[in-house]
C-alpha cells in the first residue's frame, strides 16, 4: 500500500491517498499517522476522517484531513461623528415648533468642540497552517479623513477638533471634514428649513417667510422678502432686498441696514439705506436714515435717527402722519428714560432711610433702650443708604454725561427732502418741533438758536 500526502500551496489544507492496496491489506490509524508525521503536519488533524479512511478505503481518491486556521484581519480604522447623535428642538407645554424642529439638518459646532473620534485599525488575530506554522493576518485599513477649513486633530490625534464656530460640512466622495462660516439657504426660510440659527454669515436665496427668524453673527443677506419676520446680524450688515412687515416684522443690524423698500416693519441700525419707498415703518438708528435710489420716499411712520434722515420726498400730498426726530441717539433716550426713573425712585426710598435713622439717632439722644434685633435692622437701613447714595451719585453723573451729549449732538443735525416736504410730516431736533402747512420743495432742516430752520436744498 502506498500513501501520499499533499498539501496545498498556501498550506492551509492536507490530503492523503492511498494506493496499490494489496488484498486482505488493513489500513490502520498506525499506518496513517505515521506518514504523517513524517510530512510533518500536526495542526488540526481530523482523526474521524483518518478512522473513516481505515474502515473504508478508497484508492487514489485524495481525502482532506487537516485543515489550518484562516487568520482574521482587523479592521478597518472608524470615524465615528458624535455630533449627529445630538437630537435637540425647542418645546412649548407639550407642543413642538415645527419652526424649530427641521434645524436638525443643519449641524452647527461651536470652537473647541469635539466633532468626532477616529478609531485606529485592529492588527488582526493570526492564523496557523496544518504545519503549526502562524499565518500572518493583516491589519485593518486606517480610516481616511481629510481636514478641511476650521478644523483640525487633537494633541494625541484621536479626535477632530473645530478651531471655529460654524456649519458641519461632510464631503463623503472626498472624505474631507470642514467647519464653514458661510451658510446659504438655497430657497426660502420656512417649515422646511426651520428658523435659521448661525454663527457665521448667512445668505437667504428665497424669502423669509412670516413669523420666521434668521439671526447670525455676521452679515445676512436675503435676496428675496423678508414678510413678517425677524432678521438680525447680531455684528455685521442685513441686506434684504424687500420687507413686508405687516406690523409684525423686525430687521436689526448691529452695523447697517440695506433695503430696496420696506413696508409696516421695525429697523434698528446705525445707518439704513433704502432704494425704494419706506411707508409706516419705525426706524431707530445711531446715525443716519439715507435714501439712495429716485424713488426714495418716505411715507407715514416714525422715524429717529441721531445724524440726517435724507430721502427725495418726505410725506404725501395726501397729509399722511409722519414723525421723524434727529439729533439724538434712541438708544441714548431710552438710557435717560430709565434713568430718570431710577433717579427718581432711588431719592423717594433714600428720603424713606434718612427718616429711619434720623429716628435711631433720636432714640439713641433720648437714652432709649433699642433691642439687638432693632440694632441689627438699623444698622441694615444705614448700608442700604450708603449704597444707595453711591448709586444715586453714579446715575446722576451718567445723566449728566448723556445730556451734555445729546446737547452737541441737536446742532449737528439734519432732515433733508430732496424733492419736497409735505404738511403732515412732524419733526423734532431735541425741544424743538417743525410742521408746514404747505409742500416745501428742496429743503434742510437744522437746529440753530433753539429752534428749526428751514434753510434750501442745493444738491
Amino acid at each position: 500500500m502506498n500513501v501520499v500526502i499533499s498539501v496545498t500551496p498556501d498550506k492551509m489544507e492536507a490530503y492523503i491517498k492511498l494506493s496499490n492496496i494489496l488484498p486482505g491489506e488493513n489500513v490502520t490509524l498506525d499506518k496513517l499517522t505515521e506518514e504523517i508525521r513524517k510530512a510533518k503536519i500536526t495542526h488540526n488533524i481530523d482523526l474521524g476522517a483518518l478512522r473513516h479512511l481505515c474502515e473504508e478505503p478508497v484508492e487514489d481518491t485524495p481525502v482532506l484531513f487537516a485543515r489550518g486556521d484562516l487568520p482574521k484581519n482587523g479592521e478597518d480604522g472608524r470615524i465615528i461623528f458624535e455630533v449627529l447623535s445630538q437630537r435637540s428642538f425647542t418645546t412649548s407645554g407639550n407642543k413642538v415648533d415645527f419652526r424649530e424642529f427641521p434645524v436638525q439638518k443643519r449641524i452647527i459646532v461651536k470652537s473647541g468642540q469635539k466633532i468626532a473620534t477616529i478609531y485606529p485599525p485592529t492588527e488582526g488575530i493570526p492564523g496557523r497552517n496544518v504545519y503549526g506554522e502562524p499565518v500572518p493576518a493583516k491589519k485593518g485599513n486606517e480610516a481616511k479623513v481629510v481636514l478641511g477649513k476650521n478644523v483640525a486633530l487633537s494633541e494625541d490625534g484621536m479626535h477632530i477638533i473645530a478651531t471655529n464656530e460654524g456649519i458641519l460640512k461632510i464631503d463623503i466622495e472626498k472624505g474631507m471634514i470642514e467647519v464653514s462660516e458661510y451658510l446659504e439657504i438655497d430657497g426660502d426660510v420656512n417649515y422646511e428649513t426651520g428658523n435659521v440659527e448661525f454663527p457665521g454669515v448667512v445668505l437667504v436665496k428665497g424669502d423669509v417667510k412670516p413669523g420666521f427668524i434668521v439671526r447670525a453673527k455676521g452679515d445676512v443677506e436675503v435676496n428675496g422678502v423678508a414678510e413678517a419676520s425677524t432678521v438680525i446680524s447680531l455684528e455685521g450688515n442685513v441686506r434684504v432686498s424687500g420687507v413686508k412687515g405687516k406690523d409684525k416684522g423686525l430687521i436689526k443690524a448691529k452695523k447697517d441696514v440695506h433695503v430696496k423698500y420696506a413696508e409696516a416693519v421695525t429697523i434698528e441700525a446705525e445707518n439704513l439705506y433704502f432704494e425704494s419707498n419706506l411707508m409706516n415703518c419705525t426706524v431707530r438708528v445711531t446715525n443716519s436714515i439715507i435714501g439712495t435710489g429716485p424713488r426714495a420716499n418716505i411715507i407715514g411712520g416714525e422715524y429717529i435717527a441721531l445724524s440726517k434722515i435724507e430721502a427725495e420726498e418726505i410725506g404725501s400730498d395726501f397729509g399722511v402722519n409722519t414723525y421723524l426726530e434727529v439729533g439724538v441717539n434712541p438708544y441714548i433716550r431710552e438710557e435717560l428714560k430709565l434713568l430718570n426713573v431710577q433717579i427718581e425712585t432711588d431719592k423717594t426710598s433714600l428720603q424713606k432711610l434718612i427718616n429711619i435713622v434720623k429716628q435711631y439717632k433720636e432714640m439713641k439722644e433720648k437714652g432709649v433702650t433699642i433691642p439687638p434685633d432693632k440694632e441689627e435692622q438699623f444698622s441694615k437701613v444705614t448700608r442700604t443708604l450708603i449704597n444707595l447714595r453711591e448709586q444715586l451719585e453714579r446715575n446722576l453723573k451718567r445723566k449728566q454725561e448723556l445730556e451734555e451729549k445729546l446737547s452737541v449732538m441737536r446742532y449737528q443735525c439734519s432732515v433733508v427732502a430732496r424733492k419736497v416736504l409735505y404738511p403732515g410730516v412732524e419733526v423734532f431736533m431735541h425741544d424743538a418741533r417743525y410742521m408746514t402747512d404747505r409742500p416745501l420743495p428742496k429743503v434742510v432742516l437744522k437746529y440753530e438758536d433753539g429752534k428749526i430752520i428751514a434753510g434750501g436744498y442745493g444738491g
